[in-house]
């Protein structure tokens, strides 16, 4: 089977943050195929929760509000 040596740079699709220390590389156990996995940016994943937490913070406020007399 041919070979591939590749170099390249890695960004988040929505921040553009670099992740190539997000980056793992490595071969696996059964077919001995190479393989990258990714982590997600921590930038935007802080910002998911961030704004995850405000929505359920206005929808627990606007249910306390409708149950309120």
């Amino acid at each position: 089977m041919p070979a591939l040596q590749l170099e390249f740079e890695v960004f988040c699709a929505n921040c553009g943050a670099g992740l190539c220390n997000n980056c793992t590389e490595g071969t696996t156990r059964t077919r001995r195929m190479e393989f990258i996995e990714i982590e997600p940016c921590e930038k935007c994943l802080s910002k998911a929760k961030d704004d995850g937490y405000d929505k359920g913070y206005e929808k627990g406020h606007e249910d306390a509000e409708k149950e309120a007399p």
